[in-house]
């Protein structure tokens, strides 16, 4: 069908008016890229999962559909080798168990004799990784955060962290509650600059404690200063934390054969993807 054909049909305000029934961007993006159907085929199935859809929505309510992200661009660039962050590992993870959600879903209600033959072939394609789910929703919390049982090496670099912490706090607080020490002090605080521990030093005394001055406050009566006595646990804390940094990047690029296997086993539904399905399903709200 030409362009002109379209326009006569004013097809464009057609699927400007379905959008408004979307509830995701890839639903938009789905409308946006739909075109007439010409063959008789075609549109029977058309025709067919959009009735289905309808019983569906009629006879539950709503599919279980939350929890759908968009992942593609996660799982492209874990292909080729990219490194994902914890937010995209979760973000996977979430739409596996969507997945998994609406498969059940759709199953449950055929063997309750509800026929809904082309939903069941859609969903009957997807299949669930469990395992990497379960992988995931293991070693990343629901902040995003890599947990300490992520791997071994991890959860040794933590405790190291949490040991040095420790052992700079209780340093620095023999400073803040001496009594000889806190008239040179402007609160008898611990606080951060730069990622090191430092203490708030009133200027007159900035000598007192030697190390490093990392800030000052706006009036510049404050200097927060790393008393020398922490320079070189400061030191180890940073490099403790380097190593963190790198163990979470060695787990996050753990995933690109998993994201090789989760594009060819889990996505792959014939002639569309079905994160896309999961998708058109999510995003268009059935009009009565």
């Amino acid at each position: 069908m030409n362009d002109r054909v379209l326009r006569v049909l004013e097809y464009n305000k057609m699927k400007d008016q379905l959008k408004k029934h979307a509830g995701s961007s890839l639903g938009r993006a789905e409308i946006d890229q739909m075109k007439p159907l010409t063959s008789v085929d075609d549109i029977k199935h058309a025709m067919t999962i959009t009735e289905e859809t309808h019983r569906v929505v009629r006879l539950k309510g709503q599919a279980p559909l939350g929890g759908i992200k968009d992942v593609f661009a996660h799982i492209k660039r874990a292909q080729i080798g990219g490194v994902l962050n914890a937010w995209e590992l979760l973000e996977i993870a979430d739409t596996i168990y969507a997945a998994r959600r609406v498969k059940s879903f759709i199953d449950k209600m055929t063997e309750d004799g509800i026929e809904l033959p082309g939903l069941d072939e859609i969903t009957g394609a997807i299949t669930v990784l469990t395992d990497v789910e379960r992988s995931i929703k293991q070693s990343v919390d629901d902040n995003g955060e890599v947990m300490d049982s992520a791997t071994p090496a991890l959860r040794s670099i933590r405790q190291q962290i949490r040991g040095q912490q420790a052992s700079i706090r209780s340093k620095l607080d023999q400073l803040t509650k001496s009594q000889d020490q806190q008239k040179k002090l402007s609160d008898s605080i611990i606080t951060i600059r730069n990622d090191r521990y430092v203490i708030p030093v009133k200027q007159e005394y900035r000598g007192s404690f030697g190390g490093i001055i990392h800030d000052q406050s706006a009036s510049g009566a404050t200097l927060f200063i790393e008393p020398q006595s922490v320079v070189t646990m400061n030191n180890m804390l940073r490099e403790a934390r380097g190593k963190e940094k790198i163990e979470i990047e060695k787990y996050s690029g753990s995933y690109p054969l998993k994201s090789r296997k989760m594009e060819k086993n889990c996505w792959k539904t014939p002639g569309r993807s079905a994160i896309s399905i999961l998708f058109l399903l999510k995003g268009i709200t059935p009009m009565t």
